[in-house]
């Protein structure tokens, strides 16, 4: 009796299934990604505490030169305490001592960054030698109330309280990042968690303890974060 051949199946039907197979995981892994990013909400960006502080490319100054920084690749282990004042503002003068002392105590745990905005207030134009003078404590102006100087121009920027700043100074005298982040005036403090979430702001007062300033939150948020 003959036998019969083996039936051969035909080449190439192992790799058909697997492509087939691999097309369909490719398309269910595509359907839940996207159903994912769907459903979840979109990122908070805002000064309220709780968003994602908004984002900024501008020139800091570090004590020798002006250069390029982005807000965003600053941030490493520490809080951040961005602080912006007007190098011609009567309470931002006081401010730089309170600045000064905040950072004599936990400079090493914090980062600082000072945001320099010009308000639009008679007297209060001001210069990138005006803010180099201001966070370096050095001689720029006079106390002839002649419009030279800091503090309206009326004092020479090194009779400034407080010591030296040794932290960055940002550049915003067109007031871009100030109209971003809504400045309600000067001085303004926030603080920052290590990836850019608000954690303080200071016109949020009914979200801290009672009369809690700067010097306080900061000390609690680091107490917290231990």
């Amino acid at each position: 009796m003959a036998r019969r051949r083996r039936q051969l199946e035909p080449k190439g039907k192992d790799e058909d299934v697997r492509m087939v197979a691999g097309l369909i995981t490719a398309a269910v892994v595509s359907i839940v990604v996207g159903a994912a990013m769907f459903i979840a909400p979109p990122v908070d960006v805002g000064i309220e505490e709780g968003a994602l502080a908004p984002d900024f490319v501008a020139s800091a100054y570090d004590g020798s030169n002006w250069e390029e920084m982005r807000l965003s690749q600053l941030y490493d282990d520490r809080l951040v305490l961005v602080t912006f004042l007007d190098t011609d503002c009567p309470h931002c003068w006081d401010e730089a001592e309170e600045l000064s002392e905040i950072y004599d105590a936990v400079g090493d745990n914090v980062l600082f960054i000072t945001i320099a905005v010009e308000l639009s207030i008679t007297g209060h134009e001001s210069s990138r030698a005006e803010v180099e003078a201001f966070r370096d404590k050095s001689q720029f102006g006079d106390n002839e109330n002649n419009g030279d100087g800091c503090y309206s121009g009326r004092k020479n920027c090194a009779e400034r309280p407080g010591a030296p700043h040794s932290w960055m100074y940002v550049d915003d005298l067109s007031n871009s990042i100030a109209n971003e982040w809504k400045l309600p005036g000067t001085p303004f403090n926030m603080v920052l968690d290590n990836d850019g979430t608000v954690l303080w702001n200071q016109q949020q007062p009914e979200n801290h303890p009672p009369g809690e300033d700067i010097r306080n939150a900061v000390l609690r948020l680091l107490q917290e974060g231990e």
